[in-house]
């Protein structure tokens, strides 16, 4: 199929396609790009706790960016079901220990010193 043939709809898919490829790319770069954080500053407000990401100075770095090598793991976390935590069945019985017996065993041996060796 030439391009003279080709339906709107399909050209203009592949257009959108192009303009995604391209923005994403695009955020992929800035974000490894990102200055790296060196630590968070947890602040307690009259609305909740808040985090901000410092670099080394201590200055505020901004919003946090997503890790663009491992945002696709995450995404696929997401799609994970959540376990289903339920009771097990069956009956339960109490289990009587027998009497706790002490073992001994044998005792410490006696520290015994001796004089340094004789030289002469």
């Amino acid at each position: 199929m030439n391009a003279m043939n080709r339906s709107p709809a399909s050209i203009m898919t592949t257009a959108l396609m192009v303009v995604i490829l391209a923005l994403t790319s695009l955020t992929m770069a800035v974000a490894r790009g990102h200055t790296y954080v060196a630590g968070e500053v947890v602040i307690c407000t009259g609305y909740g706790v808040t985090t901000i990401s410092v670099d080394e100075n201590g200055d505020p770095t901004g919003p946090v960016q997503l890790c663009p090598d491992m945002v696709l793991a995450m995404m696929s976390a997401l799609d994970t079901p959540a376990p289903s935590v339920s009771r097990p069945e069956g009956s339960t019985e109490v289990i009587a220990l027998a009497a706790i017996v002490s073992a001994h065993g044998l005792t410490a041996p006696a520290p015994r010193a001796r004089a340094p060796p004789f030289l002469g």
